[in-house]
């Protein structure tokens, strides 16, 4: 049976208002989802909860329930958005572990504010180049939330799903519920213009001297994985899923878990990353 994560809600000084989900005790683990994504993409981990902690998931401004702000977003309110919601709720700082464009935002936060994450994990994450093979959103932001919910539907859907590199039909009906409900309801997609751009993306986050660790599948189509090689140069370490796209915590669940147990323990082992 399908556990139920309540949604949450705190509301930032700028009065936007971000919703999320917890679950678990123990270090804090703040997930942070990709573009058209919300929090709930994260529902079956934090069932199965692959490493122990205190798991946090929360809707970006713009996704899911939360809200956002009168123009449109620049990456660096992300980042002030996820200590916003740290001090919300209490913590002082977390573990950050960013899927795509979620990573993109994890790293944008610890290179801005290293003191309040404890280390990230880099899930197919965005950031290192431009996306490949992304879809271009046009200067209307009507036209594009007609697109968005066109390429909600289930063909199309389920099309896309292939593209990244899963199978719907592996998926459980809920799983494909939220996929769907997640794209539909992200508004900020429909107006962000050009992706973002975060120049020496990768420079700057090792600069923060906090723990990193990246996990990405061999066959990822938005980031291919010699690029994203070449861009974190061995700087920290990288494991690789073979045959994975860019959803593997759903294709490669298996292989995920490993992976991810191997990067959170490389975290907690670091030098840099006192336990105070």
């Amino acid at each position: 049976m399908s556990s139920d994560f309540p949604c949450q809600f705190v509301t930032l000084p700028n009065g936007v208002t971000l919703a999320y989900m917890e679950s678990g005790q123990g270090d804090p683990i703040v997930w942070i989802h990709g573009m058209g994504a919300y929090r709930e993409t994260f529902h079956h981990l934090f069932e199965e909860q692959p490493v122990p902690g205190q798991y946090l998931a929360l809707d970006l401004p713009g996704f899911g329930h939360s809200g956002h702000l009168p123009q449109r977003h620049r990456l660096v309110d992300y980042a002030e958005a996820i200590v916003g919601f740290l001090d919300a709720v209490g913590l002082p700082r977390a573990t950050l572990i960013g899927h795509s464009f979620g990573g993109m935002v994890a790293g944008e936060t610890v290179a801005r504010f290293p003191d309040r994450v404890r280390g990230v994990v880099f899930v197919s994450s965005a950031g290192w180049f431009f996306p490949e093979n992304a879809l271009s959103p046009t200067p209307y932001e009507w036209v594009n939330r007609i697109g968005i919910w066109i390429t909600g539907m289930n063909f199309f859907g389920g099309q896309m799903m292939k593209a990244l590199g899963v199978n719907p039909d592996t998926l459980s009906r809920g799983d494909r519920r939220r996929f769907q409900w997640g794209w539909r309801h992200a508004y900020e997609m429909a107006r962000m213009g050009t992706f973002y751009d975060s120049p020496n993306f990768c420079d700057r986050v090792v600069a923060s001297g906090r723990p990193l660790a990246a996990i990405h599948g061999s066959r990822d189509l938005l980031f291919p994985l010699a690029r994203v090689e070449a861009a974190i140069d061995e700087r920290f370490p990288l494991k690789v899923i073979d045959g994975a796209g860019h959803v593997p915590f759903f294709s490669h669940p298996e292989a995920f878990t490993t992976a991810l147990r191997a990067c959170v323990q490389h975290l907690f082992q670091d030098p840099h990353n006192d336990t105070e």
